[in-house]
Formats: structure tokens, sequence, C-alpha cells
């Protein structure tokens, strides 16, 4: 027993030995294929990675016409070094997000080091290892870890973390505070929870007696002015704070009764908000204690009065919590519990404003996990320091790790690629739309088209509620399906579905042009080449670059013998950028006007 304390003292050793178990923990996800928005942004290149515009990202354009959403360019700079280093390999993205994770796990250990020592604790090496165990396993990171999109929170944790330890160490030299402002400023870009960050440090010093300290003067006026640059460069082109759509939500009530008085239905509006605010809580709480039931898509909030009831009962009863353990000076408690409550602020600002596609995700767990994991691993060794409680607490804390790493194991498997991540989405949520479209497009991309077409109807069937844009992507995808296999007709009813649906859908344009085009090449019939060149036309106009409509545009062109024209589209359709082997198509057209040949592209 004394060799293992020593051990634990050791943190160099202990570092190195967190950083391997990490590693090795979410080593299986090396295997793990692109899902969800990684497929869009890293393989399809929808989102264009270049060293050259890193300045641009940190720096935006200013610009009138504002984007609700994302300023992150440390998040950027990092998918720019994978893109050179690894192309398109999974592997390498899943390993930088593997070292990222292991990284953020150390500066955390070292961090809880640093405020169980500030706050006067005697065993703190054991509570700091148990906690970062706790952090490494939890299975709630998932998500975070094992979704190359999830970097995000990860860098932003080991941002924060880096930050945190930084403001700690300069109450022992002011000089630590230019460290403190960069880590600020990375976590910053690296996702908008971050800003939650002078708050935490302001609880912490309240906690430890230092609020009032002059230099805290200096240290709070960096944070502040950190923070106003930030808004400042965020606001150049993005929207910095969401508009609290409180007349739409009274809209809604209004709907129920119009004699009611706009004000008792802004008074509702803003009752609703509040609910969608306790029930996210209790939502967020509930799976970092019981990290069961785990979904990639969370689809709703739970509102209902039981819930809300038990949110407000959970949350005084934390904070009551709170203010015994800051009585009792039990000030790890105290400050965990904050930190906790605070870190979910921005997440769940984010279920009620409507922010993103799901209400609720796992992934914004990683950062308030570390408040939780650390008032975990103080209470067991706190319990384990009792003669009577010794053996319990070390049996609860065996049954916690290996439940933990069993869990996070199998939640690895849900993210190895999109047919296995969106069957259990659509198992988990079966009355959303979204799960079943991409579990459909994942079955299309598999050769299933049998199950393909059934995960789309179902989408699109009347009970499930979607956008219209969202309805036409799902129709157009179902339409792609039919084309594939031959079925022009079925495809061209789906196609003209998605235009009902959405009418500004361009890509629809683009495939109703293609079967045109392939009626055209099998009746030879002029005017199915006219119908195929209008829905092109249409699919150009709303889309800068679209390579693809060029090129069959280009085909139709010299098919119809309006040969200069072809030559303008073939060029077009190279500048926009094609897959390797629609270029040669594109070169083959061009090679008629340049070197005289006859072959034309089939």
């Amino acid at each position: 027993m004394e060799f293992i304390s020593k051990l634990i003292r050791n943190r160099v050793f202990i570092a190195v030995f967190l950083f391997l178990v990490s590693f090795a923990v979410y080593s299986p996800s090396l295997k793990n294929d692109f899902v969800w928005d990684d497929v869009e942004v890293i393989t399809k290149g929808s989102v264009s990675f270049d060293s050259s515009t890193i300045y641009r990202s940190i720096v935006p354009e200013a610009t009138d016409s504002k984007a609700p959403r994302y300023y992150r360019p440390a998040l950027y700079a990092s998918l720019v070094a994978d893109q050179g280093l690894w192309g398109v390999s999974s592997f390498g993205y899943h390993l930088t997000n593997i070292i990222f994770n292991s990284l953020s796990v150390v500066v955390f250990y070292f961090m809880a080091l640093l405020i169980l020592g500030e706050f006067g604790i005697a065993a703190r090496d054991w509570a700091a290892f148990l906690s970062s165990l706790l952090f490494i396993l939890h299975p709630i990171h998932v998500e975070s870890v094992s979704w190359i999109a999830g970097r995000t929170d990860v860098l932003c944790g080991l941002f924060i973390f880096l930050a945190f330890i930084s403001h700690i160490l300069s109450y022992r030299s002011l000089w630590f505070l230019s460290l403190t402002g960069l880590g600020f400023i990375l976590s910053l870009f690296s996702k908008e929870l971050a800003v939650v960050f002078p708050v935490l440090v302001l609880m912490y010093d309240l906690l430890n007696r230092r609020l009032f300290e002059r230099a805290n003067i200096i240290r709070y006026a960096v944070y502040i002015v950190i923070l106003a640059l930030y808004l400042y460069l965020r606001g150049r082109a993005f929207v910095n704070l969401p508009e609290m759509a409180v007349s739409e939500i009274a809209e809604e009530g209004m709907r129920g009764g119009a004699q009611l008085s706009e004000h008792i239905s802004r008074i509702t509006g803003y009752f609703g908000l509040f609910k969608v605010l306790l029930a996210s809580y209790l939502t967020y709480l509930n799976k970092l204690i019981l990290p069961t039931g785990l979904n990639a898509f969370i689809t709703s909030v739970p509102v209902h009065i039981a819930y809300i009831g038990s949110s407000v009962v959970f949350l005084a009863a934390l904070c009551v919590l709170s203010l015994i353990s800051v009585v009792k000076k039990e000030n790890v408690t105290a400050f965990s519990i904050m930190w906790i409550l605070i870190a979910l602020g921005p997440s769940a600002l984010v279920a009620v404003f409507s922010i993103a596609s799901t209400p609720l995700a796992e992934r914004y767990l990683y950062i308030p996990s570390a408040g939780f994991c650390l008032l975990a691993g103080y209470w067991i060794v706190e319990a384990a320091a009792k003669p009577r409680f010794r053996w319990l607490a070390l049996g609860f804390a065996l049954v916690l790790l290996v439940w933990y790493g069993s869990t996070n194991y199998m939640r690895q498997r849900v993210w190895r690629n999109d047919l296995a991540l969106w069957r259990d989405a659509s198992l988990k949520s079966p009355y959303h739309p979204i799960p079943h479209a991409n579990y459909g497009l994942s079955l299309s991309n598999a050769g299933d088209t049998e199950n393909a077409v059934r995960e789309f109807k179902i989408a699109l069937s009347p009970e499930m509620r979607d956008t219209p844009r969202g309805k036409a992507v799902t129709a157009n995808n179902l339409g792609i399906v039919y084309l594939e296999t031959g079925d022009y007709p079925e495809a061209e009813k789906w196609f003209l579905r998605a235009l009902e649906y959405d009418p500004g859908y361009g890509r629809t344009y683009y495939h109703l042009g293609l079967i045109y085009y392939i009626k055209g090449e099998v009746t030879g019939k002029i005017d199915n080449y006219e119908k195929a060149e209008s829905y092109l036309r249409r699919a150009l106009s709303r889309y800068y670059h679209y390579g693809r409509a060029n090129l069959i545009l280009a085909k139709i062109y010299l098919k119809t013998g309006q040969k200069e024209k072809a030559y303008e589209e073939a060029r077009a359709a190279l500048r926009s950028g094609l897959p390797e082997h629609l270029e040669g198509e594109a070169r083959d057209i061009l090679e008629i006007d340049d070197a005289g040949g006859n072959k034309e592209p089939e």
C-alpha cells in the first residue's frame, strides 16, 4: 500500500499513466469512419480547409448579413492541420481527437490537484487521480471524442482547464496571467461555451477568499477585455447573442384563444422558456449521474408538470447543498456543484432558443462533467478515509469505474459508422424524421435500397413533423435511390414532390435535369434536352459552384450542336471542381475544341 501511495504522489508518473489509459480507452475509435457532419465537411469538401485562410477565420470579414453560428477558428485550424497530415483518412482525424482528449485529461488532473490543494484537502493526490479516472471513463464523453465534429468540446475543455490552472498559479506570480489570457482566448476560439470562464474563476475566488485581492482588478480587467475582443471579432460576421423569439411563442399561445391579452401571452411565453431551461438542467444532470440510454439525437425536452416539479426540487436541493457546504467550509463540494451549474448554462440556453438541430446533446456535457468527476472523486476518497466506510467506498469506486468503462466501450461501437449511429438513433428517437432520413441515407450508401426506401418513407409520413427543407432533402434522397435503381418514373415523382415541399432546394433541379438528359439520350427528342437545360440552369442559379450541372449542360450542348456553349460549360465544370472520373469527361469535351479530336464523353 505504501508503494502505491508513493506512485500516486509521483505526479509525472500519474500524468503519463492517465494519458496512456485515456488513449487506450478510446483507441477503438481509431477504426471508426467519418459520421454525420464529418462526411459532408471533410470527405465531400463542403468546407475548404486552407492554411492561407486561418487568419481570415480569426478576423472574419465584416458583413451586413450575419451568420447565426459558428465562429470557431481554433477548431478550423486543427482541421486544416489534419487535412495536411492525413488527407481524408478517418484514422488520422480520430487519432488527433484522442490525443487532444488525453491531453485534456492530464490538464484536468493538474487542475484538480491545484483546486484540491488550494482548499486544503490532505488526500488531494488520491482524489485528483480518481477524479481523472472517472473523467477518462465517463461514457458521456464518447460523442465528443469519437465524433470528429465533437472535437470542439474537447478543445474548449483543454484550453479552459489550462486557463484555470494559470489563473490559480497567477496568485503566486502575476506573470501566469498571460497564459491564462491565452488559454481563455483559445477556449473562446474553440467553442462559445467558454464565455463562462470568468464566472467560474469568480466563484472560485469567492470560495477561496481571494475575491477582494487588489491584483484581481488586473485579472478581471484582462478577462473582460478578452471577452469584448472576442465578441467584436465574432460580431464582424456572426450573430453574438440569440434573439429571444418570445413573440413567436406568444403567438403559439394565442392560437389557443384569441381572447388572451398580449400581456398574458407574453408571460406565458417567458414561462415556457423557463420550463425548458429547468427541464434541460435536470436532463443534463440525470445524464451526468446516470449515463444510461445515451442517444446522439435527442429530439425534445420533457416539459410535463412532473418533470418540471422534479427539476425545481433537485436544483433547489443542489443550491441548498452548496450553501451548507459553504457554511461548513466544504469548498470542494460547493465549487464542484457551482462548476456544473455554471458550465451547463450555455447548453441549457441552446435548448431554450432552439439554436441547434437538437435541443439537447451529450457532447455539451464534456466541460460540466469536470465538476461532477471532481465531486465524485473527492467524496469517494473522503469516505474511504473513514475506516467504517472504507471498503464500501472502494467497492463503489470499482463498480463505478467498471460501469463507466464498459458503457464507454459499447457506446464507441455505436459511433463506428453512419449505419450503426443512425440505426441506434432511429430506434431511440422513432418519432423524429431526421434519424430515419439519415438512417435511410446510410442504408442507401450501403446498398440496402429496400430498407433505405422504407426509412425515407417513414421520415416523410404525415405524423412526422419536419421543415419544408427537411422534407425536400428526404424526398430528393428517395428520388436518388430510385434513380440509381433505374426506376426513372418513380425517381421523377419524388423529385417533383421535393419541389412541392421546398421550391428553393436546388439539388432537386439538378436531378430532374439529369433525368431529362437521360430521357433525351434514350429517345433522342430535343424537348427532353430542353427540359434538362431548364432544370440545370435553375440549379446553377441557386449554387455558385455546381460542376456536375455544368458538365451535363456541356454534354447537352454538344449533342444539340452548340459546341461553343459546350466548351464554356466544360471549362466552368472544371473550375467548379469535379471527381476524377468526371474531370476526364469534361477534358474530353475540351479536346474536341483544342485538339480537334472526335471523341465525345460517355
